[in-house]
């Protein structure tokens, strides 16, 4: 596990993208969606990103699926062009996680892809868990981020992996990626501050991804359809309030 630690001044609330599960070079990766992504964080200095891992297909052939003849690009070009694609938002990323599609590159000859793609964008890369405190001017947050595992077909059934994690680290927020899923749940713990009640919500992040679901393998095994897409939590600067939006980039299934 990593520790990551930021001190923001901020004049307004500030954003945090998950932005991961791109898989570019996949013939399903919704590239336009990523390009839309990438100009609105631009435009917006006061937006970081969180890398969550597959950023790239990076399919082999010992892959279980027909993806090592059907990927648009080599592995290599892959690592070129998502680092040519992110390159412009470089100093808003954070950092950047592996992915399972990365560790394929370790695993097979041991050469860490997803480390040279943090090296080629300048930030650090986190090698599986993080724990990231947040300091937006005088107020503090902690973050909880992982690509993710597993294989659940149910929204529940992975909150509730991503939620077994609160059992062991602290955190106000969680998020997962891996799974593809856009899903948001918030759970109240009650804790007692100077006498009176104070309610708290842990927010848990499914954040979601940009493969397209028809003639991929997620409708050839039968996973559910999910809606691409990438969620964006904004960190008040003047209370501590987080908040998460869904919305920030959608696409068609």
């Amino acid at each position: 596990m990593d520790y990551m630690k930021f001190n923001i001044k901020a004049k307004k609330p500030v954003n945090i993208v998950l932005l991961g599960d791109i898989h570019l070079g996949s013939p399903h990766c919704n590239e336009a969606m990523l390009d839309s992504v990438i100009k609105k964080v631009k435009k917006d200095k006061n937006t970081k990103v969180i890398l969550m891992g597959d950023l790239i297909e990076f399919n082999q052939k010992y892959s279980n699926t027909a993806g090592v003849y059907e990927q648009k690009m080599s592995p290599n070009d892959q690592v070129l062009n998502i680092i040519k694609k992110l390159t412009p938002i470089k100093s808003q990323i954070l950092f950047s996680h592996n992915g399972n599609h990365e560790h394929r590159s370790e695993k097979h000859s041991g050469v860490q892809i997803g480390q040279f793609i943090a090296q080629g964008l300048g930030v650090p890369f986190i090698k599986n868990m993080a724990l990231t405190d947040i300091k937006v001017n005088s107020i503090s947050y902690r973050l909880f981020t992982w690509h993710g595992a597993g294989a659940s077909q149910s929204t529940a059934g992975r909150i509730k992996l991503l939620q077994r994690q609160a059992e062991t680290f602290v955190a106000d927020l969680y998020a997962m990626g891996h799974v593809h899923e856009l899903a948001s749940s918030a759970l109240p713990r009650r804790e007692v501050v100077n006498g009176t009640f104070k309610d708290i919500f842990n927010q848990y992040i499914l954040t979601g991804g940009f493969l397209k679901w028809d003639d991929s393998y997620c409708e050839e095994f039968g996973y559910k359809m999910v809606k691409p897409g990438t969620p964006k939590v904004t960190l008040d600067h003047k209370q501590k309030e987080l908040s998460v939006d869904l919305n920030y980039a959608c696409g068609n299934v």
